[in-house]
């Protein structure tokens, strides 16, 4: 084995073992360069010694070499130079066809050569000995250089063309050609190791090129694709959207952006490798419905985008996405639990390529977004209205990161009343804000912004503090309900913030009364259920706001301890009007009764609606019927007008 690996090391050392595809290429471009000097130099030098000997060995003898090999080696430089022009489409295995064609064509002209030479030695007289040895040198040394990024052919030539000649000379018997013949051979041994040497650094460059090619290519694509599906990242699909732009493609063009539903509940509950599944595959479930018909990329996160390159038509666009929708919407096993992962599908298509290509991403964006908060439908085709909405979103987010704008929402205050006596039990505050470009922004609106920019809580405390200042200068008996967003159900550490503002301002937590929704609950259900409980603790009522409007409430009033609840204002709609209307409330009022806790209805507007809710169990009412929002300093002043129609109201 030792011995084998020696030999092996020495071979590849010569040039003797098969090289790499790329080595090849290069040794085939190192001689193309070099043929013409090599095939002149053995042309002049096979004349020259043919005009130096001619007379002693005769015009046949001295010229007949020269003019055989003068066209042989004339169609073998415009073979090479032919081939040259075209090395960049040449086959791998026709380059190394003739990297050995020229192996064997070396052997063969050294062959001749020395056949040619010692032919003429043992004809011409020993005074023109001395010309043989010059021109076996020179061309020996010229054929070295030239065949040098090729050894064996280098080899051949060397070991060939002088191994005749040196023995020519030693069995002449003459001291000087004995001595000579030995020089020649010693000479040729240093040629054969200058040329080994000089090719192992050919190769050694040649493979750190290589090297340098493979890691700029690696780096390349490191940077156009996505590591963990590798799929086109977002710098790919931006290149290919711009190239596709470019290339005077002004046709019909569409653009999706996919966002997952869901990922980060999964991905925290069942680990990041599950998580990574899911990207792997929900990527190859999109590549095989776009197939060769566009570009799928992950953009980062849970986002993919998709571009299709000219789509048959909208209809072909809808059914495309419903496809993706389809395969996206299939369960998938991980680790042994079944998992469904939906998505939510933002399209942009376009008869026409805009000016400016990047359009088509930001509108796709925005339709996404229009799906993402659309309960109806996963999917979302751009319009030129979605703009203004997301300029207006974005406007509003703006104000709100601005601490002296966001100090301009207010609270208006309406109040609560007892259903049996009509007894003002307390108020609840709403949040408004008038905006000096913006106008009239609801509170859906900037509670929602709020809470995608982080600045839930910030509000949250802020709009609280403004309430307890007001709510400190009513009557002991008034209390105070009090809204909690999603967010600020998810902040654990607002279950010390809401006691201690209660401590700073003197304001006995039993009059407090917090207003969750159902939807706030799901954000986060197990902390919310933690803060809400230490709230309770300290006296706060816990009141479960808009019931009857979701679908999971009844769960709710089963896992969690609630004081209060209040109605969803679509419950008492249509009680008047509708027998089915009526029989649900009652339905849900049953279900109230059974957790014994207070029941509000709001939204009371007429009359009506007020005498058939006292005939119910219901222990509160609040509506446009009994007093209006009104802003803080007008807690103070209760209007005569109304207070005399509740009295007659209540005596109904």
């Amino acid at each position: 084995m030792y011995i084998k690996r020696k030999l092996s090391r020495t071979f590849y050392a010569l040039g003797l073992m098969k090289t790499s595809d790329e080595l090849a290429r290069e040794q085939f471009l190192a001689l193309s360069k070099q043929v013409s000097i090599m095939y002149s130099v053995i042309i002049l030098n096979s004349f020259f010694l043919a005009f130096s000997v001619w007379s002693d060995v005769g015009a046949v003898n001295a010229f007949a070499f020269p003019v055989f090999i003068t066209p042989v080696m004339g169609m073998r430089y415009w073979i090479w130079r032919k081939r040259a022009k075209v090395i960049e489409s040449f086959h791998i295995d026709a380059v190394r066809k003739a990297l050995r064609g020229n192996i064997i064509a070396a052997f063969l002209i050294a062959f001749l050569i020395g056949c040619w030479t010692v032919n003429m030695m043992w004809s011409m007289t020993p005074q023109y000995f001395a010309y043989v040895p010059l021109f076996t040198i020179l061309s020996m040394i010229t054929c070295a250089y030239c065949l040098a990024s090729l050894p064996a052919a280098t080899y051949a030539v060397v070991i060939t063309g002088t191994t005749y000649i040196a023995l020519a000379m030693y069995m002449t018997g003459d001291i000087m050609m004995m001595v000579m013949s030995g020089n020649i051979m010693i000479i040729t041994g240093f040629v054969i190791y200058m040329v080994a040497n000089q090719f192992g650094q050919f190769r050694k460059l040649v493979e750190s090129r290589s090297q340098i090619v493979a890691q700029r290519a690696y780096a390349t694509r490191l940077a156009h694709h996505d590591q963990l599906t590798d799929m086109p990242n977002r710098r790919a699909f931006l290149n290919a959207l711009h190239a596709h732009k470019s290339e005077g493609n002004d046709g019909s063009v569409a653009v999706v952006m996919i966002d997952l539903n869901g990922f980060k509940p999964i991905n925290d509950t069942y680990g990041h490798a599950a998580g990574d599944k899911l990207l792997i595959n929900a990527g190859r479930c999109l590549t095989k419905v776009v197939g060769s018909a566009g570009i799928v990329a992950r953009l980062g996160g849970d986002e993919f985008a998709v571009l299709i390159i000219k789509p048959t038509g909208s209809q072909w666009i809808h059914d495309c996405v419903r496809s993706m929708l389809y395969e996206m919407n299939k369960p998938i096993i991980i680790d042994g639990h079944e998992i469904r992962l939906g998505a939510a599908f933002g399209v942009c298509h376009v008869p026409q390529m805009p000016t400016e290509a990047i359009e088509l991403m930001q509108h796709a964006d925005i339709a996404l977004y229009d799906a993402k908060n659309n309960k109806t439908s996963a999917i979302s085709f751009f319009e030129g209205s979605m703009e203004e909405r997301v300029s207006r979103r974005t406007r509003i987010e703006q104000a709100l990161s601005d601490s002296l704008q966001m100090a301009d929402i207010s609270l208006h205050f309406q109040p609560i009343f007892a259903l049996r006596d009509g007894a003002h039990t307390g108020f609840e505050a709403l949040a408004r804000w008038e905006h000096p470009d913006l106008g009239t922004i609801s509170p859906t609106e900037f509670v929602s912004a709020a809470e995608r920019c982080g600045l839930a809580t910030k509000l949250t405390i802020h709009l609280f503090h403004q309430a307890l200042k007001t709510a400190c200068q009513w009557p002991q008996n008034v209390r105070l309900s009090f809204n909690l967003s999603g967010s600020g159900l998810g902040t654990s550490n607002l279950d010390k913030i809401i006691p201690d503002i209660l401590k700073e301002m003197d304001f006995c937590p039993s009059r407090l009364s917090v207003e969750v929704t159902e939807t706030a609950l799901l954000s986060n259900p197990e902390i919310a259920q933690e803060m809400l409980g230490k709230l309770r603790d300290i006296g706060v009522r816990i009141v479960l706001d808009d019931f009857g409007a979701g679908y999971a409430s009844i769960g709710y009033l089963r896992e969690m301890q609630f004081d209060g609840i209040k109605l969803d204002g679509s419950l008492i709609k249509d009680i008047t009007t509708d027998e089915k209307s009526r029989n649900l409330l009652i339905g849900v009022l049953h279900l109230c009764q059974s957790i014994n806790a207070e029941v509000t209805a709001e939204m009371v507007e007429n009359a009506e609606q007020l005498a058939l809710l006292r005939s119910l169990p219901i222990t509160f009412v609040q509506g446009y019927l009994m007093g209006i929002p009104v802003p803080s300093a007008e807690t103070f002043e209760p209007d005569p007008d109304k207070a005399e129609l509740r009295r007659q109201l209540m005596a109904i």
